[in-house]
């Protein structure tokens, strides 16, 4: 059987195990750098004419800062966050885990969810949607975060409260957002984010950052393991 011929809906409840240990984070960084070095911007100039216009070699007219030395905040702190902090040290960056929000005594392993909103250039989120993780950073923790950092999103919507973040990004609280996640999906005409998508410190994409070739290749490799493994009588991922 040709493992590449499933079904989108057949790839959707395979085992999932490990396809997104690199895709997701690698997404994550992708919005990162674009962000952070400003890459939309650039791009849009040199499609409207205005480096041609400005008669420069080097046309620089928005700020570029390296993540080298950059202070990485990360909600999160399983396999993707893990991950995420392991790039982000081979950038040279410095990552810090977040504490659960409202819970002290985790250990010198987390800095404190305040102290994490304060200090961080950098905020990414690898966290479950639950109740209590619902809006989890909305206008108090923006208000929080003193260097106006960029916040990168490609866990789950509903843990950005959005019409909060547009509020932010009016008010320079963060630098730009990078999301690949929305409260619905696809948006609806009225979702907060939508209204400032063109701007270019923000970057919204279609919920992909799992969806490299290799990790939906892999997601139909393990979808064929598991039917070969029940057809043998062995079956795998059993929910009793």
């Amino acid at each position: 059987i040709d493992k590449t011929a499933c079904t989108e809906q057949n790839i959707v409840v395979s085992n999932i195990r490990g396809y997104a240990v690199n895709t997701v984070p690698e997404h994550t960084f992708a919005l990162m750098l674009a962000l952070r070095r400003n890459i939309t911007a650039y791009r849009n100039d040199v499609l409207t004419g205005e480096w041609q216009k400005s008669g420069q070699f080097c046309f620089f007219n928005h700020a570029i800062k390296d993540l080298s030395g950059a202070t990485l905040g990360i909600i999160g702190e399983g396999v993707l966050g893990q991950r995420v902090a392991e790039i982000a040290k081979a950038f040279g960056m410095k990552p810090i885990f977040a504490a659960h929000k409202g819970r002290d005594g985790l250990g010198p392993l987390y800095t404190p969810w305040d102290e994490m909103l304060a200090t961080s250039d950098v905020i990414t989120i690898h966290s479950p949607l639950t109740p209590q993780t619902r809006n989890m950073i909305s206008t108090k923790e923006f208000r929080a975060m003193k260097k106006a950092p960029l916040l990168i999103n490609t866990a789950r919507g509903g843990l950005v409260d959005e019409a909060a973040l547009v509020e932010a990004l009016d008010e320079g609280l963060v630098s730009g957002a990078g999301f690949d996640v929305l409260t619905s999906e696809p948006p609806a005409a009225d979702n907060p984010l939508m209204h400032v998508a063109s701007r270019p410190n923000v970057i919204v994409t279609p919920h992909v950052a799992w969806a490299s070739d290799e990790a939906q290749q892999t997601l139909a490799d393990q979808l064929m393991d598991n039917i070969a493994a029940f057809v043998a009588g062995n079956p795998v991922n059993v929910v009793k």
